[in-house]
């Protein structure tokens, strides 16, 4: 503590006899140009952009694991695509169809008409 202030410290407490006297004399000795309301809107603005990073951050997350659930239903469906594509190129199976129309009952055709040639002889 510097001598001066040591010096002005104790003529404020010798001169003080009680609270509201040593509180004037601080008040007194504060510069007239600053204040304190000057860090207020610097202090408001920094908790205002922190929330804002925050939901942002919450904002990422979110849409994270949105695009994690839709990739995995995406493969869910891809998968049952590729079972519905087989399942198709089973059942178009020549000699499968052969056998099926067999046991419907359906017989082989004595004659095959090309309705394509009929269009064009007309």
């Amino acid at each position: 503590m510097s001598l001066l202030w040591r010096d002005r410290r104790q003529q404020l407490f010798a001169r003080a006899s009680g609270r509201e006297e040593l509180r004037r004399d601080w008040s007194a000795r504060r510069k007239p140009g600053r204040r304190r309301t000057v860090w207020t809107p610097i202090f408001v603005v920094l908790v205002l952009s922190l929330l804002a990073l925050a939901a942002l951050r919450v904002s990422i997350l979110r849409n994270g694991y949105a695009l994690g659930a839709t990739l995995q239903r995406e493969t869910e469906l891809r998968e049952r695509e590729r079972s519905a594509a087989v399942a198709v190129r089973i059942e178009r199976d020549p000699h499968k169809l052969r056998d099926l129309a067999a046991r419907q009952g359906f017989a082989r055709p004595e004659r095959v008409i090309d309705l394509a040639d009929e269009a064009r002889a007309r």
